[in-house]
């Protein structure tokens, strides 16, 4: 078979055909009497595999050395080569949807002409470093810079395990919220919002964190549905920020804040988060009803908790004295009874903080 059939054939140029004759990939078996390449049927087998391994992304060389090492046309590549196709591949796959993320960050992130695109770009890129100092700088820049976009800056935060890089991500993210459309797609609520179903319990405490930073006009109904979240950090997390925020939303996060009191997970930011709850005239307004200011109050709720807690069975004397310590953050008036209760506690350490707590107040 001439050459030109071949090409014709088989859709390889006659260029082509030649280029793999000088390099010894395809060798034409052997030469017409005018000199002629000659194509015998195992050559076009040979060029059918060249061309099935080109298109899996190998190089010249590497063909060259799976042919030859497997001669048989019908034989599989070998197991360690195939193992390197799969890792190209995959790392191949990474990029582009890397390059895919970053467009959409782009258009998401609505630049208003070609100059706030390449500062969008590059911001992507510095965010994007391997190097903790240089997503640390990139923060810092993105937050001291005019309405910078929330959504690439909440996308670098969520994978962020630098604490200090994090940390200037997050007032990085609350600048560029501040300065954005609260529903608008290149908000940090909307770019944060699917994240909260993420599978990874650590990326959504990432997300919670972030919700933390922002205004809570906006970020009030994401930290509701994360208050619902099925691993306890997370809900933890939630009901710390609502508790800050106050109102009706802190509220809902009580039973959570007295959970993590008498775990002892951050018990002591809980017990703060309970004193501004109770504390806030927001809270009391938020009851709604026209009998709210003679019915209890959120104080006397929170310490009928804690009081239900120091009776339920099984309480152990660790949870009763940072119940005891909690109470501090409460008034006197409502905590008076139950303070007395533990001040006269078997355990000695309870009874002293409780003792403590007491003078304090009076």
């Amino acid at each position: 078979m001439r050459i030109s059939e071949v090409a014709s054939r088989s859709g390889v140029s006659a260029r082509m055909l030649r280029y793999y004759d000088r390099l010894g990939v395809v060798r034409p078996s052997g030469r017409t009497t005018s000199g002629y390449r000659e194509y015998a049927e195992q050559d076009v087998w040979r060029l059918l595999r060249v061309e099935g391994l080109r298109s899996l992304g190998l190089s010249l060389q590497e063909v060259q050395r799976v042919i030859d090492a497997s001669p048989d046309a019908h034989e599989l590549m070998p197991s360690a080569l195939l193992g390197e196709l799969v890792a190209r591949t995959r790392e191949q796959m990474r990029q582009h949807r890397e390059l895919l993320d970053r467009l959409e960050q782009l258009a998401a992130s609505g630049p208003g002409d070609w100059s706030e695109a390449l500062d969008t770009v590059q911001l992507l890129k510095q965010l994007g470093s391997a190097r903790p100092e240089a997503r640390y700088r990139a923060a810092l820049d993105a937050a001291s810079g005019s309405a910078p976009p929330a959504a690439p800056i909440a996308e670098a935060l969520l994978g962020e395990d630098e604490t200090n890089a994090a940390g200037a991500l997050r007032w990085a993210l609350a600048r560029a919220d501040a300065g954005s459309d609260a529903d608008g797609p290149a908000g940090a609520v909307a770019a944060l919002d699917p994240v909260l179903a993420h599978p990874d319990p650590a990326v959504r405490e990432r997300a919670v964190r972030a919700l933390a930073s922002l205004d809570p006009d906006r970020s009030e109904a994401l930290l509701l549905r994360a208050l619902e979240d099925p691993v306890r950090s997370v809900r933890g997390l939630a009901a710390l920020a609502l508790g800050r925020h106050c109102g009706a939303a802190g509220i809902r996060a009580i039973p959570v804040l007295i959970t993590l009191v008498v775990d002892g997970s951050r018990d002591v930011e809980a017990a703060e988060a309970l004193g501004a709850i109770a504390a806030s005239t927001a809270a009391i307004e938020a009851l709604e009803a026209p009998e709210a200011l003679e019915a209890p109050g959120i104080a006397e709720r929170i310490v009928h908790a804690f009081a239900a807690r120091v009776d339920a069975f099984g309480s152990v004397p660790g949870e009763r004295a940072r119940i005891a310590q909690a109470l501090a953050e409460l008034p006197l008036a409502v905590t008076a009874p139950l303070l007395d209760r533990l001040a006269a506690d078997a355990d000695r350490s309870t009874a002293r903080i409780a003792a403590y707590v007491r003078g304090l107040a009076e």
